[in-house]
Order: structure tokens, then sequence, then C-alpha cells
């Protein structure tokens, strides 16, 4: 019998907190430390951005060992208090006078580094909270000894600066929250580094930069994180997050929004609010103008920030975030909406649409004139076909009965895969994922797995479907294997161990079974292993069993 993988941590919910969570207030990511446009200002106040993440640099100021406040680079904080904004500070490049100006590491530059912060929110009420480094786990924003550490002895060196910081900006002006983590992704060997080290002692929240995890998945990464001994109940920020693709940003945005909220998160910062040259799609243009993701940002300022959320979802396979008592954010598995009258349908750009069925990519806004929205009531859906997923109902613990169970077959032998922590190692994700004690190549998550091996010695990834009761099904395994493998990937579906269909896959391509027919306890397999070889095998994935028509 398979047994999955003991994970002490587990079950995974998230703490209870004190509060109600409600809508995340909302921030966008400037530039004016390095470039300042005051048209861009202008912009930024039209759209309704009231917190800004920002910088002004300590290497700019610090003359001497007498701080010069003399550019618009450095002065602009002062411009914000009038128009109704506040900003983060990000202090994170060292300085040419302390450690050669690499990341502070010996005690004079990190005490540097401290009394500037310090001095910077004293000359600046506008500052409200000091961002202690930017991707710290990463080597792209350090320097110096810092930079070629290992996990541990970075989350060291990042320890340092936070308990400088915390202590001069404490001293300067208490009230002034500190933000720490600096986290590029959601790696839990990082959180794990940073408990050791003290961190959390140190900051008054928690930062994260989850690029690399779907909306979808980022409550179940959060609530790994929040297992981390000090991270339980520290308030989350998420200081960067964005989209490379204009078309697709500002669904990203209000699915995102959606999923933070119901994790607890209290602030939310898009990045960038303006061009910066690095394919990111800004919330205002070149032109200064308002873009499709600015007029998303500008629909969840008027109908979600600051209210009450709820998770109102109805099934595993739809994603719903009620705020307050008139606005729904809704997506998933295909299926119609039904809207009563005097309920607004909006795209996920805040323009309204006809459009009257739900979709896993472009979230419906529904939001009422003064009446309720209520899911099942004034808003109404059709029938789910949605059986089983593997994407909606991942999990890093024991799965549920009916959904699809991933485990490992090596040379025949079925074997269960064990959580990893993600950034624990070199060549691994820095995102939680599952892998295997006895081939450490061997790995998957809600998105892509990797088979290794090949031939006789081939180990291969099975998502196991034991049918509660008898159902007539239809199967689609959507698979999409790395330009950069070698040979492809085998895909095949069995029965109580009877083959049912198969199919070799070099690129993205459907796996598509119309008449599965099922009795009460029936196993359905569904395997992907290599070709001949595993090298660059990893394939995104997606496996869905839904009610015949």
């Amino acid at each position: 019998m398979i047994r999955f993988a003991p994970l002490a941590l587990l079950a995974l919910a998230l703490p209870a907190v004190a509060q109600e969570p409600v809508g995340p207030k909302l921030g966008a990511a400037s530039n004016f430390g390095q470039s300042w446009d005051a048209g861009m200002l202008d912009a930024a106040e039209a759209l309704g951005v009231t917190d800004l993440r920002d910088a002004v640099y300590w290497n700019d100021v610090e003359q001497g060992g007498v701080d010069r406040f003399n550019t618009f680079r450095s002065t602009y904080p002062a411009l914000l208090p009038p128009r109704g904004m506040g900003m983060s500070a990000t202090l994170n490049n060292g300085h040419a006078d302390y450690d050669g100006g690499v990341t502070p590491h010996t005690a004079e530059a990190v005490a540097g580094f401290g009394d500037f912060a310090a001095r910077l929110v004293a000359q600046y009420p506008a500052i409200d909270a000091v961002e202690v480094g930017n991707e710290m786990n990463s080597a792209t924003f350090t320097s110096g000894p810092m930079r070629e550490a290992d996990l541990s002895g970075k989350a060291r060196y990042y320890t340092a600066l936070l308990a400088a910081t915390k202590a001069a900006v404490g001293a300067a002006r208490p009230e002034v929250r500190i933000l720490g983590g600096a986290a590029h992704s959601i790696p839990i060997a990082w959180f794990k580094a940073l408990s050791e080290a003290g961190a959390p002692a140190h900051m008054d929240a928690v930062v994260v930069h989850p690029y690399t995890t779907p909306p979808e998945q980022f409550v179940r990464q959060i609530a790994l994180m929040r297992a981390v001994p000090g991270f339980g109940d520290l308030p989350i920020e998420v200081t960067e997050f964005g989209d490379e693709n204009a078309a697709s940003a500002p669904a990203t945005l209000v699915k995102y929004y959606c999923q933070m909220a119901l994790a607890g998160v209290t602030r939310v910062v898009w990045y960038p609010l303006n061009p910066r040259g690095d394919g990111l799609a800004p919330l205002i243009d070149a032109e200064n103008a308002m873009t499709p993701v600015g007029r998303a940002f500008a629909m969840l300022g008027r109908h979600a920030a600051g209210r009450a959320v709820r998770d109102v979802a109805p099934d595993p396979f739809t994603y719903a975030c009620g705020f307050g008592t008139d606005s729904l954010v809704l997506w998933g598995a295909p299926r119609t909406v039904e809207v009563a009258d005097g309920v607004r349908v909006l795209a996920p750009d805040g323009t309204e649409t006809d459009r009257r069925r739900l979709s896993r990519d472009e979230p419906l806004v529904m939001v009422g004139s003064g009446a309720p929205v209520t899911l099942g009531d004034t808003v109404r859906l059709g029938p789910q076909a949605v059986i089983a997923d593997s994407f909606d109902q991942f999990t890093y613990g024991p799965p549920a009965p009916g959904t699809f169970r991933p485990l490992a077959m090596i040379r025949g032998e079925e074997s269960a895969f064990e959580l990893r922590d993600g950034q624990q190692t070199n060549g691994v994700p820095w995102t939680p994922y599952l892998g295997h004690p006895s081939d450490g190549l061997l790995r998957m998550n809600a998105e892509f797995l990797l088979p290794s091996g090949g031939g006789a010695s081939a180990a291969v990834i099975v998502q196991r479907y034991t049918a509660p009761e008898a159902v007539r099904a239809r199967l689609v395994v959507t698979l999409e294997p790395s330009p950069r493998s070698t040979d492809g990937i085998e895909a095949w579906a069995a029965i109580n161990g009877d083959e049912i269909g198969r199919m070799t896959l070099t690129e993205r391509g459907e796996f598509v079974l119309d008449e599965v027919t099922l009795a009460k306890g029936d196993v359905l397999d569904v395997a992907v292993g290599p070709g001949a070889t595993a090298d660059g095998d990893t394939t995104l994935y997606r496996v869905t069993l839904l009610r015949a028509p």
C-alpha cells in the first residue's frame, strides 16, 4: 500500500488571526529614487495610487560623512504627503565608503546601514516602512561575502542588517514598520535559515515576491511558510508581483489580489508603476496614460481594497472572493454564469463585459448597485463538469479521497513523494515541491513534473484516481515538454492496470480519452515517463477528469 510521506507541519491551515481579513492595501513600485519624473507622479495620483515602494540611495545622500538631501531623487518623499501619498523605502545598496560598496557585512558598515535608515525616516514622515534588502536569497541584489555565502550564511548576514535597522529606526521613529525576509519566490529553505538566524524578531512584516507561484497555489505555499517558527503570525506584504504579458496582466493582478487577500496579506505592490525596460507590464505607460492593468488596479481600489474578504468558492475547481457585500471576483473551470438585474459584470480591466461563462484564465468581477452580490443567489453558476483536477486539487500533504494522488513508479515499484522546501540546494525550484527520497531528479509540483532515468531504469510519475463511485468520464491530459527535451516524453493511461491509451510528445499536446467508464473502486492511472533519456524532460502538465457529456 502506498503511504504518503508524513509531513509534521500539516494540516496546512493558515493560523487563526485576531482580525477579519480585508482586501490588502494597494501599492505601486515606482522609480523616483533613480529617475525623477514629475509627470509620472501626477499620473500616479490621478490613478489613485496612495502608496509607493521606492528608494533613496545611501550612496547618493551621505557624502564625506554628511547627509546631502539636495536632488529631486533624494527629496521627492517630501512631495508625497500633500498628495495623500506615503511610501516604503527599500534599503538594499551599499555605500562606497563602507566595505568597498558591497553588501554591508562588517560591524561598521552594518551599523552605518542602520543609521542611514534612521536618518532617512527622520527626514521624511512620508516613509512609513523600511524594507531591508531586495530578494536577498538571490545573487542578483547582493554582492561581496553575502553573495558568496551559502543560504545559512546569507541569512546570518541579512539578519545582522535587519537587527541594526530595527534598532536604529526604532529609536528614531518607532511607528515605522521594518519589512524583512526579502524573498524572491516562496522558498521555505530560506525562511528556515532566517528562522534559525533569529531574523523574525527584527521584522514587523515578512516580504515575498511570488513571481514563480501561480495565484491559485499562493495560499498553499504561504501555509507552508507560516509553519516555519517565527513566521506563524507575522503580517505578510507582497512588495513585488507582476506580469510580462500586458494582455494577461489585468487578470494576473485580479487573481493574485483575491488569493493574497485570502492568505491574509496586508499590502500588495504591483511592479512596476511605470515602464522599467524589463518587459513587465506597468500601471502607467511612457506617455503617463493608464494601461489596462492600471484600470484593474483602480477597479480593485474601488471595489475590494479595505473591504472584508471571504472565500466563497463553491468547489475546488472554482475560485471566488467576496469583498464586502457587493463585490465578487470569480474564475475557474468553464461553466455558465447567470446574474440578477442590478449586478454589473466587469472584465479584469474594469470594463463591462457580456461574457457569462467562467474561464480559468480571465476572472469576472461582479459588482452590485446598492444590492448584495451573493454566489448562489444574485450570481448563479451552471453545473460543474469537473470531477478531479491535478492543479486545482494539488496538495503538499495527503490527498483527499476522490482526487488525483501523485506517486512514483521506479522499475515497477510504487513509492511516495516527500515535501521539499525549495532552494534547499542548487538546481531546484525556489518554491515548495514534491521530491523523491531515492532519486534527487524526480520531482513535481502543481504545474510541472520531471521524470528521470530512461529505458528499463525509467522513473515515472503517476497521477492515480480511485473512483469513489461509478462514473462515465472524459479524461483530458495536457502536457508540454520543455523545448530542451532530448527525445520527448511518453504518456499513457490505464484502468486497473490495463492500458487504455498512450502517446509520445515532443511539444505541447493533449491526450484525450472521451469514454472512460469507471466502476466504484476502479483505479485510473495517468503516467508520464521519459523517452530513452530524461534529459530536458521538465514538463508542464494538467490532468482533468470530467463528467462525460
